[in-house]
């Protein structure tokens, strides 16, 4: 089951990471649109949970995993193309203090963080009892992994991207600190590395075929989500994992800059 469960995770995340960067970056009436496609399938995958919460063999794990993924991209989506953000648009103010840019950071995106809790109360209501619950394990660790991130960004990392955020968005990156890495970004890395072995590990002891395969997607996830903090410490150019996806992005940029 390890073999297929890396195989799964690994697709699915960098197949669904190039769709959504593809997506925030298109044109408004395009980006409603994907968006509006997604919740449609993202009414279908909640429809879908309660029977698939109850279902333990292998093909409803690893579709319970992609309802996850389904649920936390609309969460994502639903943030890069500001229908749920905050009420704060600004851009920080030069020489704040830690604990005003903490609060003005945090006010950028607090109804956005509203939902994802609301989303992993309603999925642990609905499946965490169950049988099968790998959509509720993904979003779960899906959104640990996301705070984590926030909060090194928030306290120094050596390298971030911005060109990944659309344009609208870009007064974010006044809240971060970019060109050093705090102590919290190898910890947090080293932590996510021994939690992803720790859930390999009661994997590979488990005999039942369907629970082994739900923790090794999700300890898959989780190792993926534990690899994208060592990026922000290392001048690695992950961009070329997504190159078909990058390349549209520059010629949308270099349109709207003509127009």
């Amino acid at each position: 089951m390890l073999v297929p469960a890396i195989v799964i995770a690994v697709s699915a995340w960098w197949l669904l990471t190039g769709l959504a960067l593809l997506l925030v970056h298109q044109s408004q009436k395009v980006a409603h649109r994907g968006f509006i496609t997604h919740s449609l399938f993202t009414l279908v995958a909640w429809l879908c949970l309660p029977l698939n919460a109850s279902t333990t063999t292998p093909i409803a794990v690893a579709a319970g995993f992609l309802i996850g993924l389904v649920i936390w991209g609309w969460l994502e989506l639903s943030y890069l193309l500001g229908y749920v953000n905050g009420p704060n648009h600004s851009v920080c103010k030069a020489g704040a203090s830690t604990w005003s840019r903490f609060k003005g950071a945090l006010a950028t995106t607090i109804y956005h963080e509203a939902a994802v809790i609301a989303s992993v109360a309603l999925l642990a209501a609905v499946s965490a009892s169950q049988p099968n619950p790998t959509a509720f394990y993904t979003v779960a660790v899906l959104c640990l992994m996301r705070w984590s991130a926030k909060l090194n960004l928030f306290f120094g990392v050596r390298v971030f991207n911005d060109r990944w955020l659309p344009n609208h968005l870009h007064y974010l990156t006044s809240y971060l600190r970019v060109g050093k890495s705090s102590w919290l970004l190898p910890a947090s890395a080293m932590l996510g590395f021994f939690v992803t072995m720790q859930i390999y590990s009661l994997a590979g002891a488990s005999e039942v075929v369907s629970y082994q395969l739900s923790l090794y997607l999700v300890a898959s996830l989780m190792l993926l989500a534990s690899i994208e903090h060592v990026f922000l410490m290392f001048p690695v150019n992950e961009s070329t994992l997504w190159r078909w996806a990058k390349q549209d992005t520059n010629e949308i940029r270099v349109v709207r800059q003509q127009k």
